[in-house]
């Protein structure tokens, strides 16, 4: 329910504040106080809870580059999403987020999230998007172009990382 009231919340403060966008591998900033209803059992914030920050970065990533209107409705579909929790986060902490896009293929598009409290990385994830164009999947270089820019450590990472989602596909077919 709060991923729903944050969202709505976002989307206001976006259509009234008319944010500009710098550029495609520019951040997107975002803040949050995390409250009593965010947090578990443990009295930290879950892992799952970072996954609705994510979303939600990316979301404004897409609503302010204006590339958000190239696609039908409900046009992003995540493909895989990874988190890697470093630090529990306590209640009503001031939760900075980071969203970047990493990279694009003729397939994918894949972002980086970085989690901060006090200026210390209390996690990261990456997720992967397929964009969706009246049902059928879209190419992102249709949308932003060929990929340029990307430095080599950066195309490493994702070539990794698709490795170890082909592995573990593979490693899940029934025998």
């Amino acid at each position: 329910m709060n991923l729903f009231i944050r969202f709505a919340w976002l989307w206001l403060r976006l259509l009234v504040t008319k944010k500009p966008f710098t550029a495609l591998n520019g951040a997107i900033h975002q803040s949050y106080r995390i409250l009593p209803h965010d947090m578990g059992w443990r009295l930290h914030l879950p892992n799952f809870r970072f996954f609705s920050f994510m979303e939600l970065g990316r979301f404004e990533f897409w609503y302010v580059s204006h590339k958000f209107h190239e696609m039908s409705p409900g046009s992003r579909l995540i493909a895989a999403q990874e988190l890697v929790y470093i630090r529990p986060v306590s209640p009503f902490a001031l939760l900075h987020s980071d969203t970047v896009l990493l990279f694009w293929d003729d397939k994918y598009v894949y972002f980086q999230h970085n989690f901060y409290v006090k200026g210390t990385l209390v996690a990261t994830g990456l997720a992967k998007e397929a964009c969706m164009r009246y049902g059928h999947v879209q190419s992102p270089v249709s949308i932003f172009g060929e990929c340029q820019g990307s430095d080599v450590a950066t195309a490493a990472a994702v070539e990794h990382w698709q490795a170890l989602q082909q592995s573990l596909r593979q490693l899940s077919q029934p025998k």
